[in-house]
């Protein structure tokens, strides 16, 4: 019996198929009974001969099954021959979404691998990053937050006492280190890890062991040290007798015990250290900086597994107790010390509390500074994507309209709406496929170039280390759900606008000039005004960030850094104590501006133009402090603002006679001036590092120069004292500035070839000009407007072929209604207005509708931008002649065509 068969191949839906069958099972039953059975034994043998209605049902799916993947053959086959018909379309289809979603999977690859993918540990949702609210005294030392920092004395009484973690790891990153192998001395970076890292983590050794708690026992008693996998490979070859040699680092023997799996690159994403070295190794690996007893050194990050089964909530709840008794116990030191002096202070240290973030991603380090830049990235792809589609959804109405005579005659023997409904989205679906796969090759080569361009600028290198351009099962997915989602997007709507057509008149008249109707091209309108603002407002951000870049190319930065070369070295590292350091360091400057063409050499402790700076808090003669007195600090050798190009305001620049030996001197920068000497000459006055009652102004101000912007243009100048180098009592390196009569780029082998022969075992690094810095600093900046600019330019251009499209198509569409006026006598010069009237109108839509939303976003935008107004009339002026440019050549290509028709042969052919 297969009349269940039939119901299905009449488009019977489930619930009424259901109903059918146990019609016909209650039918049987009441034959069986008016025979004289008896009501439970019809029952039960109408079910053994209906088989059960499951059994029936599961036959009519099986049946239903084939009978779908048979017609989904049909409509693929159908829809190949289809577009093979139509290649023009076809191509420009693929192309369109192989450029819309392959910007969008280079650009998600960046956000998955520095903000959404998790550590590649053993159950990586159990971390959490620990941090604290107690005011911190003392020295910190951080590259995120002082509530991220621990001592540690402080990390192992948690660890130790707490009955809420099931493991709690501290780690100190990234620690510069030289590292000798085979008499090669190089700069790498290392971690310092307490001896469960590892353990607690889940991560297994490629090759030999990793850490464990035995190895973190005394202060310089485990002289071990673990490889990355990736610094394995590029610096060892991946060879395994490495195991158990002892490299030098930091003139310090350490055994390699083992590497680490491949894919782990530390707990905080974007930075990946070459090195882990045990945490008890810290006074080997920063020599004068020892702080492992100190509970007033913070510089530990803290990560923690919870127990199975505990919530963050409770979690927190339970370390309270034990963290307020650690403090109470700390109290007394921080007294003593001088680090709390107040009773507001003392109740403000004892408020401490202890809270949980989630560290499922590892320390939100990057994702805190990287993650709005990302996301305002990933936001403009996706209007690129957004006008892709609208772009291929009015090529799409263009062509339903086209083939209504095909749509109707299929209608009219007998095809249901839906049936054409799904063939059209097939076709979509088909031509999604077919640009998807062509976007993943768009989106790697994208990726691969974005790789590159921060792997060669070495700031940008080493916060974003570990970025690869491999192409993942994550991008993957999210390139399949964007193709599918493309299509939809693109693909739906034209299919239900061109299959819901009246059979009359597209069977009786065969013309082009009668097809479709004014609503799909008001349609068409509509998505083309849409691609016009998107592009409006993408232009609009790319013009600013590219006036903010030349912006910060030309911001007067308080020194000159054209001919000036700079490298950096630091003996410290190699275990040289500060006296030594800095005759070391002494010699290599006096035989480097003995070298010919150099016009004068400055060195300081700490870069200019870089990352950070160095901090202390200052007490300044004849000021009351009631507001922060942290100011930068540097130390700074003689002609060092002479050699920088620096304006000395007042008083002189650091001597030679300014050595350990003599009177303490200090110059300050104009905003120390203004801020704590304002209406006083400064000149003569005097101030001491650190505050409290043991602080007495003891350094004599000798001089001011102009403020400096000395990390970023975007900052604002920062108060700065500065020291004279020699009086520094913990010399350890110094970054040398040379300024050169000739060509900066020539000098840097003579420069070599000079600390080659005065340390021969020291490496030298950062060897670059300083205007070379400057462009590393303005990386992400450039990069950033690179990338906007290329969107919209892209995005224009998709907006340029959706209007030709549409204008194309409308003098088609009115190709007799144009005949009809010229034969009647309408001049092509009206007839040229009449078209590109038209066009030109979306462009205007479009263009009002992108500038109002530019200007509605402005406040969001100004916080990216640098001395320039997001209202700056001249961008919006020059976006506006732009667009309008290219809307006038995409309009007028189709109106000269349409002067080209003759009226005889238009009205024939109609």
């Amino acid at each position: 019996m297969r009349w269940y068969q039939r119901f299905f191949r009449r488009g019977l839906t489930e619930k009424h198929l259901d109903a059918e069958l146990r019609f016909h099972l209650e039918q049987q039953i009441a034959d069986y009974v008016a025979a004289g059975m008896k009501p439970e034994e019809a029952r039960r043998r109408a079910r053994l001969e209906f088989g059960g209605i499951d059994q029936l049902k599961e036959a009519c799916r099986d049946v239903g099954a084939a009978r779908f993947l048979e017609t989904l053959v049909q409509d693929v086959r159908y829809g190949l021959r289809q577009l093979r018909c139509d290649r023009g379309f076809t191509v420009i289809a693929v192309l369109t979404l192989a450029l819309g979603i392959g910007a969008n999977v280079a650009i998600f690859s960046l956000v998955d691998q520095t903000i959404l993918r998790p550590l590649p540990v053993q159950h990586p949702e159990q971390l959490v990053v620990v941090n604290s609210t107690e005011q911190k005294g003392g020295h910190t030392s951080t590259d995120y937050s002082l509530a991220a920092t621990f001592s540690y004395p402080m990390y192992k009484d948690l660890r130790d006492k707490n009955r809420v973690f099931s493991g709690l790891i501290a780690s100190f990153s990234l620690v510069d280190v030289n590292v000798t192998w085979q008499g090669k001395p190089e700069r790498s970076e290392a971690e310092l890890v307490s001896g469960n890292f590892f353990q607690v983590l889940g991560v297994q050794a490629a090759l030999g062991r990793l850490f464990a708690p035995a190895d973190e026992t005394a202060r310089g008693a485990n002289p071990v040290v673990v490889l990355s996998h990736g610094y394995w490979l590029r610096h060892f070859g991946g060879n395994a007798a490495i195991l158990n040699q002892v490299v030098d680092i930091n003139a310090t023997p350490l055994t390699v015990v083992g590497v680490t799996q491949p894919g782990f690159t530390g707990v905080q994403l974007g930075w990946a250290p070459d090195l882990y070295i045990p945490i008890t190794m810290k006074p080997q690996m920063t020599p004068n900086w020892d702080g492992l007893d100190s509970p007033t050194d913070h510089f530990l990050a803290i990560l923690g597994r919870l127990e199975t089964g505990m919530s963050r909530p409770r979690a927190e709840a339970g370390l309270q107790p034990l963290f307020h008794g650690l403090l109470e116990g700390e109290l007394p030191v921080m007294t003593a010390r001088q680090v709390i002096v107040s009773q507001d202070a003392r109740k403000a240290f004892l408020a401490g509390r202890i809270e949980l973030v989630p560290g499922a991603r590892g320390r939100p380090v990057l994702q805190s500074f990287a993650q709005p830049l990302l996301a305002f990235v990933m936001a403009m792809v996706g209007i690129v994507l957004l006008i892709a589609c609208a772009n291929l959804a009015g090529l799409l109405l263009a062509r339903g309209e086209a083939r209504q005579h095909e749509i109707a005659l299929r209608l009219a023997i007998g095809a249901s709406r839906v049936r054409l409904v799904r063939q059209l989205l097939t076709e979509s679906l088909i031509v999604a496929v077919a640009g998807g796969v062509a976007s993943l090759l768009v989106g790697w080569w994208t990726l691969r170039s974005i790789v590159s361009a921060i792997s060669v600028v070495p700031v940008a290198a080493s916060v974003l280390s570990g970025l690869t351009a491999k192409l993942d099962w994550r991008v993957l997915s999210f390139a399949a759900a964007a193709t599918i989602l493309s299509a939809l997007f693109f693909g739906l709507l034209p299919a239900l606008k061109s299959s819901r057509s009246d059979l009359e008149t597209p069977l009786k008249e065969q013309g082009p000039g009668t097809s479709g109707g004014t609503g799909s091209v008001r349609l068409r309108g509509v998505l083309v005004a849409a691609q016009v603002a998107c592009s409006a407002f993408l232009l609009i951000v790319a013009v600013l960030f590219g006036e903010t870049l030349v912006r910060l190319g030309r911001a007067n930065l308080g020194m000159r850094i054209d001919h000036l070369v700079q490298f950096s070295m630091d003996p410290g590292l190699s275990h040289y104590s500060s006296a030594q350091a800095f005759t070391l360091l002494q010699r290599v400057r006096e035989d480097i501006a003995a070298l010919p063409g150099v016009a004068s050499v400055g060195s300081a402790q700490d870069q200019v133009l870089s990352l950070g700076n160095n901090c202390d808090t200052m007490t300044f003669e004849g000021y009351a402090p009631h507001d922060d007195t942290t100011v930068s600090v540097n130390y700074v050798g003689p002609r060092f603002f002479a050699t920088m190009g620096v304006p000395l305001i007042l008083g002189r620049e650091f001597r030679e006679e300014d050595s350990a030996s003599s009177r303490k001197v200090a110059i300050i920068n104009e905003k120390v001036a203004q801020q704590f000497f304002a209406a006083r000459n400064p000149i003569g006055m005097h101030l001491a590092i650190g505050w409290g009652p043991d602080a007495h102004p003891n350094i004599e101000i000798i001089g001011v120069v102009l403020n400096t912007r000395s990390s970023h243009p975007r900052e604002p100048p920062q108060p700065f004292v500065y020291f004279p180098f020699a009086q520094n009592p913990d010399v350890s390196g110094a970054t040398f500035y040379v300024r050169t009569s000739s060509d900066p780029g020539a000098m840097a082998s003579a420069l070599r070839q000079v600390t080659e022969r005065d340390a021969p075992n020291l490496p030298v690094y950062d060897v670059r000009t300083v205007e070379e810095q400057f462009s590393n600093l303005m990386a992400a900046d450039r990069l950033l407007t690179y990338l906007t600019l290329g969107m919209a330019l892209l995005a224009a251009l998709l907006a340029a072929v959706g209007l030709y499209g549409v204008m194309a198509y409308v003098v088609i569409r009115r190709r007799r209604e144009t005949a009809i006026r010229m034969a009647l006598g309408a001049q092509r010069a009206d007839v040229l207005k009449q078209v590109m009237g038209n066009g030109l109108r979306l462009a205007l839509i479009g263009l009002a509708i992108g500038i109002a939303s530019a200007l509605a976003l402005s406040r969001l935008l100004s916080s990216m931008l640098y001395g320039v107004k997001p209202t700056e009339a001249a961008v919006y002026i020059a976006v506006t002649s732009i667009l309008l440019t290219v809307a006038f050549a995409a309009c007028y290509i189709p109106a000269r065509r349409a002067l080209k028709v003759d009226p005889m042969v238009a009205l024939r052919h109609e």
